[in-house]
């Protein structure tokens, strides 16, 4: 099944000037930005290196082999990576600088890159969720907190980026990274949102309430906002968000699997749409609303603190780490939870107390809703187990 990375065989000969950045190139972008560019491009928009230049040296770097970039990111986005470093249409861009925060405590995994187009437009690519540890505690922040401290570095970088170059802007992110780039776009100023042609979001999760959707500067982006999520979604389902998305056909068949960029369908260089999300995208998203309605300041501050102070206590960095590791690893989250205090404990246990029956509730209220046998056929097996 066609994918980004056909994309790029078919299209790397054709430059932007014949055929101008797209849904598919941004989809590209996201997907290799979880190479550690960083480690070739510098964070300070000092020196801007080639595309192509800044590849290779990261492939160079990496023994110049394909390899997986943690437990749950393929080498796909590495194979991708140097197709597009010898292809005409991709080999030109810039990059200007690549800003990477990482922090344990608090949780912060924040990646943004700059790429300079061969016109002067600029593409603002956040990185999504990498394997960090790190990374998986800030996306539990982004449900339990309103908000993570990458929001702050995010809106920096774009403001710094605007500041040295004149060019029109895109805003692109998968994942962590589309929830960045949209409110980066919400909260920039008035001069620089004028220069946002578009953002595209990737299956990014939605905000911890709806106001930035009930804001002017939303509703200045929507004619150009790009917003797309498979058809089985279930990251993009999360916390409160728009609905202004496109539903995309995927290879894979649920919506784990279906969150890699890489099994996104994309023919004659567009991404191949559905009507609507399926069953369990709309299940995911009903029954993770209540749940999260649910959510007390008592409830959220004992999440808050189980996880922080049982993922600190594995020891580990990674989540690939943490497979090599498992026994120590859980070891230590035991000795962690034990010492915490009866009642966050009580209180921690209560945040989920009720997430089977709103489960069922949820199934029960998208069947009510549902028009295809196939939705109502998994609905009921749901309801009568």
């Amino acid at each position: 099944m066609p994918n980004s990375k056909n994309y790029i065989e078919e299209f790397g000969d054709i430059t932007f000037e014949e055929r101008p950045f797209c849904d598919a190139d941004a989809l590209a972008l996201c997907q290799v930005f979880y190479m550690p560019l960083e480690q070739v491009v510098s964070s300070d928009f000092s020196e801007e290196k080639s595309f192509s230049e800044a590849c290779h040296e990261l492939f160079d770097l990496r023994n110049n082999k394909h390899k997986a970039l943690g437990l749950m990111i393929t080498k796909n986005p590495s194979v991708n990576l140097m197709l597009m470093a010898d292809t005409k249409r991709f080999s030109d861009i810039k990059i200007a600088a690549v800003e990477e925060v990482f922090s344990s405590e608090p949780a912060i995994q924040y990646c943004a890159g700059t790429f300079i187009l061969p016109n002067g437009d600029l593409a603002i690519v956040y990185r999504g969720t990498d394997d960090t540890i790190a990374g998986w505690v800030e996306d539990l922040d982004l449900m339990v907190r309103k908000g993570t401290p990458a929001y702050e570095f995010a809106l920096r970088h774009l403001e710094k980026a605007a500041a040295k170059y004149n060019g029109r802007i895109y805003l692109c992110g998968h994942s962590k990274g589309g929830n960045i780039a949209l409110r980066s776009a919400i909260k920039c100023s008035d001069e620089i949102r004028s220069r946002i042609i578009s953002v595209f979001n990737y299956d990014g999760p939605g905000f911890f309430n709806y106001h930035l959707f009930n804001t002017p500067a939303y509703s200045e982006i929507l004619p150009g906002y790009r917003h797309f999520v498979p058809s089985s979604s279930m990251i993009g389902m999360m916390l409160c968000h728009d609905y202004d998305y496109q539903a995309v056909k995927s290879s894979r068949l649920t919506g784990a699997f279906q969150h890699d960029l890489g099994t996104w369908q994309i023919e004659d260089g567009e991404l191949v749409l559905k009507p609507d999300v399926n069953f369990m995208a709309k299940l995911t998203d009903e029954w993770l609303a209540t749940l999260i309605d649910s959510l007390t300041e008592n409830t959220i501050f004992a999440v808050d603190t189980v996880v922080t102070k049982v993922t600190q206590a594995t020891g580990v960095i990674t989540l690939t780490e943490l497979t090599k590791h498992l026994k120590t690893a859980v070891g230590g989250a035991v000795a962690a939870y034990k010492e915490i205090d009866p009642q966050t404990k009580e209180y921690f246990k209560e945040a989920f107390s009720g997430a089977g029956k709103m489960l069922i509730s949820a199934a029960k209220a998208v069947k009510d809703n549902a028009s295809d046998r196939a939705a109502n056929i998994l609905a009921n097996r749901i309801l009568n187990n």
